[in-house]
């Protein structure tokens, strides 16, 4: 039962990335006299949304939109942090249009000079992201323009048109991720843009890997969509149409053409929240893990966890409640009790145990030069790399994130992403040599030379990526049974298992504070948090055909 509202609320919250301070959040504008402590393991605060500092140059991990479909996930970053419109791109058409309105941009606050001055804005940013396949770059998601047929030729956009047509002829419900893709862009199109890259990203050929994750990351995405995108801009006679707006409501996550960002990376945002919430009372304990938490069987309940300080000291707390981002498979290792197993019997915790990640290495490359393969200037943010004889997967430019991430304007920072796992040959090799990596394949690809390299730094990511293969096919199994302990609610990637953005993080946690305030804490109200960025056409489609 949940305590009288006149005795204060204790809660524990596991991690102090997007939904850990977003949960902290929200649940303290609905009662200030809740008692929060946060432990985050780490010395940084936003988790794989942190912005880390290199002699002033900010390295964005795997690099954050700050877009999403959820109107009140938007207006709560604007609320944070208001729109600064005086950094845009030059050649932009609405920038005269923007800066004639007063207060707003589209509804949300434009900041003051004050706000401006001190640097607690988020910028206004073009997206583009393209692919690099046979040393050429294509538009990502395809378009239908001269660039696109130069680069692929008459004979295989013949080829890639049957191969789709085919896909549509031939569909029947995609059991794994390559059959998933397939079904929306033809085989052709999936052997050249999403095949090696996905090899790369999750180590695993896209047909052991479930369809669920497509359903999640890829969704409404399709030939078709992006065709009606191409028609709707050429066809529309309004000036302004969903494209130009922030919120772009009535576009496709993948197609959207400008997002939010940080003058100074995610890490910005999510640092300025914890401060806010440190002056409203809640604690955060950074270099601090939760070691143990005590399950009482009879009562369903988290009663105690036990934490470890940095100074190696050991503490137990009684908690109303818990709130665990942790991954999953270090959750179940950390909960003990003597009648653990008759919640968990082994073959679920054995699911728990073995469900797969895939770590993450960024290796931060400051160049004097950079350039695409036919030496034209790169304004991208991202390029994904589709180029089986190197390892890389992913290129940012941090430059076109934000200026502010660049110390030095003359300069090109790069960040070179590598997908691996935890201990491979990859991830044990020292940071000169994955320097000296970065710098080869960067040469290799003629996006610079090696004589271009200034500076270079590496960063190992544990646990970036929760993986649909293995013993996930019976992960539902698994969340059942943790949504059976009333006290405890699993929020955000990791403490889901679930390939989330941070807005879908956040709202997972903005629903589980409301549950806990209306006393809704029993398994069929926690489901409402599994439903968070599922693909209900996907999933509608599959459980017809499993009847």
């Amino acid at each position: 039962m949940l305590k009288d509202i006149d005795e204060k609320m204790k809660i524990a919250v596991i991690g102090a990335g997007p939904a850990g301070l977003a949960f902290s959040d929200r649940i303290k504008n609905l009662d200030n006299s809740v008692s929060i402590d946060i432990y985050e393991k780490s010395n940084y605060i936003g988790g794989i949304s942190k912005t880390v500092n290199y002699k002033n140059n900010r390295i964005d991990i795997g690099g954050h939109r700050f877009f999403s479909k959820s109107d009140e996930v938007m207006k709560w970053w604007a609320n944070k942090f208001p729109i600064d419109p005086s950094v845009m791109e030059k050649d932009d058409s609405t920038l005269v249009t923007y800066r004639n309105q007063s207060r707003t941009i589209d509804g949300f606050r434009v900041a003051t000079q004050e706000e401006i001055k001190r640097g607690k804005v988020l910028l206004l940013r073009n997206r583009k992201s393209r692919i690099l396949y046979q040393r050429k770059m294509y538009d990502y998601p395809l378009k239908l323009n001269k660039t696109t047929f130069k680069n692929i030729g008459l004979k295989r956009m013949t080829t890639i048109g049957f191969s789709y047509l085919l896909s549509k002829f031939n569909f029947k419900e995609p059991n794994n991720l390559e059959e998933f893709i397939i079904s929306k862009f033809g085989k052709k199109l999936y052997s050249m843009f999403f095949e090696s890259y996905t090899y790369k990203v999750w180590g695993r050929k896209p047909n052991q890997i479930s369809a669920d994750w497509g359903a999640q990351r890829i969704k409404g995405l399709s030939i078709t969509k992006v065709v009606l995108d191409i028609f709707k801009k050429l066809f529309s006679s309004q000036k302004k149409d969903s494209n130009n707006s922030i919120g772009q409501k009535n576009t496709e996550t993948s197609l959207i053409e400008r997002f939010l960002y940080p003058k100074f990376g995610p890490g910005q945002m999510w640092e300025e929240v914890a401060n806010d919430l440190e002056k409203e009372g809640v604690k955060i304990h950074k270099d601090c893990m939760v070691k143990e938490l005590f399950l009482d069987t009879s009562e369903n309940k988290i009663k105690k966890i036990t934490v470890m300080y940095s100074n190696g000291d050991l503490s137990t707390l009684d908690y109303d409640f818990v709130i665990s981002t942790m991954p999953i498979s270090e959750l179940m290792n950390s909960i003990k009790g003597e009648k653990k197993s008759s919640l968990f019997p082994s073959e679920i915790q054995d699911i728990a145990q073995n469900l797969p990640y895939r770590d993450f290495i960024t290796v931060g490359l400051l160049l004097d030069n950079l350039s695409d393969p036919d030496g034209k200037f790169l304004d991208d943010t991202w390029i994904y790399v589709q180029e089986s004889d190197v390892k890389v997967g992913r290129l940012q430019i941090f430059n076109n994130w934000s200026p502010f991430l660049v110390s030095d304007q003359t300069k090109k920072w790069v960040g070179l992403e590598f997908f691996c796992d935890e201990g491979d040959e990859l991830w044990q090799k020292t940071n000169s040599e994955l320097i000296s990596l970065a710098k080869e394949e960067m040469a290799k690809l003629k996006l610079c030379s090696e004589n271009d390299f200034v500076d270079g730094t590496v960063l190992r990511e544990k646990k970036t990526y929760p993986a649909y293969f293995d013993s996930y096919e019976n992960f539902d199994l698994l969340k059942d049974k943790f949504d059976e302990i009333n006290n405890l609610f699993l929020v955000g990637r990791n403490g889901m298992h679930k390939y989330n953005n941070q807005d879908h993080s956040m709202l997972t946690a903005f629903r589980a504070a409301e549950l806990i305030i209306d006393k809704k804490t029993d398994k069929d109200s926690k489901k409402t948090l599994w439903e968070i960025n599922a693909e209900k056409e996907y999933h509608e489609i599959k459980n017809k055909a499993n009847t």
